[in-house]
């Protein structure tokens, strides 16, 4: 009797294993169809680095798998910064990393450029955030060489304001269309539903470009993580192989190489999906 319960029981929890072990979510392979699926390709993207630790630097772990990993080595990513964080960009070990994220031909953007920490530009004074946003971009092209272009504001929040002032300084917004939820941490910070959540969002995109023209290029569809995250950083090549496997779950093609791995080419998407001024991010 106790091994037959046992096994009932066994069966009744069956369920919570794809989730636990982040196993596919797809149960049946989409449904062919008589006109070729949309195809995207992946834009990814980190905020809040870089990691100024030295027992374990996430952001280093970070580019060691996206350089090597068994999905598609050496993706290039945009590394939304915070060059004067006090306990981050704005110390020598973080200065550093910078410099590692830079030589390894990723691109730097802007996220926070407060010394009082990741603070959202709509609170500070204009003419303060036009200050620190020129100290941050000086920073940056010091560090790389380039001037950096990309902006991605704290918290996701703006105003009028600020996005005409990043218009002003050349800097083009990039929100994101996959969010990681990895950017708050309460103890565990990993997350057992982040192949459901990455499904469903990879659906909702198919659905949205199968109501459009098809494009002669791939849709970038850009997804953010944030490099701070240890969890994020010990499962980047997991991450990565979710992408695609949902990608490919939820009836979307994909290229021969499915994340962009050139620095021109990942810079030239993310500017051509940045928001023009006026432009809502949040509309369908």
């Amino acid at each position: 009797m106790m091994r037959t319960a046992a096994w009932h029981v066994g069966l009744g929890l069956g369920w919570l294993l794809p989730l636990v072990l982040g196993l596919s979510s797809c149960g049946t392979p989409a449904p062919l169809s008589a006109e070729p699926p949309p195809q995207v390709r992946f834009l990814v993207t980190f905020d809040d680095g870089p990691s100024a630790r030295t027992d374990f630097n996430s952001t280093l772990s970070i580019l060691d798998q996206l350089a090597t990993n068994d999905v598609q080595p050496h993706v290039c990513a945009v590394f939304f910064t915070q060059p004067v964080h006090p306990c981050g960009g704005g110390t020598p070990v973080g200065r550093a990393v910078m410099q590692r994220i830079a030589e390894q031909g990723h691109v730097l953007g802007l996220h926070s450029v407060s010394p009082r920490g990741h603070v959202a530009h709509h609170t500070i004074p204009t003419n303060d955030l036009v200050v620190l946003l020129l100290k941050a971009k000086l920073i940056l092209r010091d560090i790389s060489g380039t001037e950096p272009v990309l902006v991605r504001p704290p918290y996701g929040t703006y105003t009028p304001v600020t996005r005409a002032i990043y218009q002003q300084l050349g800097l083009h917004m990039l929100m994101a269309d996959i969010r990681a939820k990895d950017g708050i941490i309460y103890g565990y910070n990993g997350s057992l539903t982040r192949r459901s959540h990455i499904h469903a969002a990879l659906d909702h995109i198919k659905k949205r470009l199968e109501r459009q023209v098809p494009g002669a290029k791939p849709y970038t569809v850009v997804m953010q993580f944030h490099d701070l995250n240890p969890y994020t950083a010990r499962h980047m090549t997991d991450y990565l192989h979710i992408l695609t496997e949902e990608a490919r779950c939820v009836g979307l093609g994909l290229p021969e190489k499915p994340f962009y791995d050139i620095y021109s080419e990942t810079l030239e998407a993310a500017i051509q999906r940045s928001l023009p001024p006026g432009v809502d991010p949040h509309a369908d």
